[in-house]
């Protein structure tokens, strides 16, 4: 499915852990990234980010912005399967094969991760320090990259920030032969420890969380414009220029 000029794949998060299993025991390595409706309004000025979520294997639906824009566009249900869902359930031990470095974040928090989760498929745990503005080198890539060479790590979720991590995995993958999926989870490690609250499930389950998240971080709210108001508005742009 093609959402803005953006490919979304329709697999649920049951899929989409299968699709993982199977990756793991299979040849060459693959880019997942939750895309969100931010995402989607980043691309429209951000060329570069644009065809690079066009070529990651598997772009997920982490956004009941692009639920809506499925209904719109598509008249089809898109399963919504969230960076901090998907990395629970691999955490929690969902795929046995899966041998996992967590690297992101604030300072401490993948660590507190590691400590939290008792699935001992955790083999490494860092926030990787700061990276340039363009996303593609940590400040001390080398020795980040061989930490998690050595970990015997097959997956790696990566806490960046959208388009930073995106970028980053993208351009250091290559480099890291035992990853066979690399997973962009942005903000996921901070509701994973409860450093930041998720909204309940009824609001997430009607569209709500970006409310909820508004209310307790009022200092996101141009990143929430962006995903409610900008959003909105190119996708009804979007629907009146194919009417027309």
């Amino acid at each position: 499915m093609n959402i803005l000029g953006i490919k979304i794949d329709e697999l649920s998060e049951v899929e989409v852990l299968t699709k993982i299993g199977e990756w793991l025991t299979a040849e060459g390595q693959r880019q997942i990234a939750t895309v969100n409706p931010e995402f989607v309004v980043a691309a429209q000025s951000n060329s570069e980010f644009k065809n690079l979520l066009n070529r990651i294997a598997l772009n997920t639906c982490d956004g009941f912005g692009l639920v809506l824009a499925a209904r719109l566009f598509h008249r089809r249900r898109l399963p919504r399967v969230t960076g901090a869902d998907l990395s629970g359930n691999l955490l929690k031990g969902k795929l046995p094969s899966a041998k996992i470095y967590l690297l992101g974040g604030a300072p401490g928090v993948a660590e507190a991760i590691r400590t939290k989760f008792v699935f001992n498929g955790i083999v490494g745990a860092e926030d990787g320090g700061k990276i340039n503005a363009d996303g593609k080198i940590l400040e001390d890539n080398g020795a980040v990259i061989a930490r998690i060479n050595s970990s015997g790590a097959n997956i790696l979720l990566v806490a960046f920030g959208q388009v930073k991590q995106e970028t980053w995995i993208a351009e250091n993958l290559p480099w890291l032969p035992g990853i066979k999926v690399a997973i962009g989870v942005g903000g996921t490690f901070d509701f994973l420890t409860g450093r930041v609250p998720r909204a309940p499930e009824w609001m997430r389950s009607i569209g709500l969380e970006w409310l909820y998240r508004l209310i307790k971080e009022p200092k996101r709210f141009g990143r929430i414009w962006r995903a409610t108001a900008v959003f909105s508005w190119l996708a009804l742009k979007e629907k009146i220029k194919k009417i027309i």
